[in-house]
């Protein structure tokens, strides 16, 4: 699942040049011959036209002679990469034991990837929930009473997320999301972060708590590791987090460069590439962050949400400096 990217796509066979091993729980590889409503999506097609004009899709080609569109969608600066054939096919949704209302569209549009570089080699392939007019949830959402997503990543495998198409009945408060430009992704609107330090609770970010300025859209990628701040914003954040942490008894790890705030212990300097850093033995004692957003909610992030621990760097912050950002988060 990805709120990043638009197009989404499985891994199909015949897979002429490389796909992984999909483990049991994922199911096999996508065989199109199994399926009599599959079918490729020509050249010359509107819907070959818009995904190269507007999914900021790298290259776009034709196999001419077999007049079937093709796209090519890289991942994290080309750490991970899908290139293969544009399809249709009917897509059916829930009428699982968890669901009692089923969708169904008759001509889903996404990816038939016929080569494939994925960093676990786990996935099946991408759910891609951009704004774009084929991102699986625009493609869905006409079929919706009510026109929202939301989800609930677990922590690991061994815990259950969820992925809530419509109506939400999980209790959680909804805010308004934004078309992000030039980037077919959704932005939502951030009024305030604020982080808590012994106690004391210091202000990075304040704003009207309504109506958010274009200086605070921060851009939803579940893709992304770490949450990106503007260099104004990250330099308050320095000023509050070094010395709550230095208090802890650890110090900045320069090692991690400008960009990001890394901690060390003396123990893990003193044992420093020689094994891993453990764990904080207090995490209730780590700085909390509160962010506010449209509609007067309010998400307060745990240490162990905040922060996450490098095998090399130690102890490090979930937010980290981007120097190319001009505005927003």
């Amino acid at each position: 699942m990805d709120t990043g990217s638009s197009l989404s796509w499985v891994q199909c066979r015949p897979c002429t040049i490389k796909c992984h091993v999909q483990p049991a729980k994922v199911g096999p590889i996508f065989d199109p011959s199994n399926s009599s409503t599959f079918r490729h999506v020509g050249c010359s097609t509107s819907i070959c036209s818009y995904l190269g004009r507007t999914l900021r899709i790298q290259s776009k080609g034709c196999m001419e002679r077999e007049d079937i569109c093709l796209y090519t969608m890289s991942y994290g600066g080309g750490w991970a990469y899908s290139v293969g054939k544009v399809v249709t096919d009917r897509l059916v949704l829930g009428g699982g034991e968890t669901t009692r209302t089923t969708l169904s569209l008759a001509n889903f549009v996404f990816g038939c990837s016929m080569d494939t570089q994925y960093s676990t080699h786990k996935e099946a392939g991408i759910f891609g929930l951009g704004t774009s007019n084929y991102s699986f949830f625009e493609q869905i959402a006409p079929l919706l009473s009510y026109k929202a997503f939301s989800y609930c990543l677990p922590s690991d495998e061994a815990h259950q997320g969820y992925l809530s198409i419509g109506p939400d009945s999980s209790g959680g408060v909804p805010t308004s999301m934004f078309p992000g430009t030039p980037r077919p992704v959704y932005s939502i609107g951030m009024t305030g972060l604020t982080v808590t330090v012994n106690g004391e609770v210091r202000s990075l970010v304040s704003g009207s708590g309504s109506s958010p300025s274009p200086s605070s859209l921060m851009v939803v990628d579940s893709g992304a590791k770490l949450t990106l701040l503007l260099a104004s914003t990250f330099g308050q954040l320095e000023d509050a987090i070094i010395p709550a942490m230095e208090s802890l008894g650890y110090s900045l790890n320069t090692a991690a460069g400008q960009n990001q705030l890394c901690f060390l212990t003396e123990s893990d300097r003193q044992n420093y590439l020689q094994r891993k850093p453990p764990p904080p033995s207090n995490w209730s004692a780590l700085p909390v962050f509160h962010i506010s957003f449209t509609l007067g909610l309010t998400l307060t992030l745990p240490p162990k949400n905040a922060f996450y621990l490098d095998d090399i760097l130690g102890l490090c912050s979930s937010f980290a400096r981007d120097d190319y950002l001009e505005s927003g988060t």
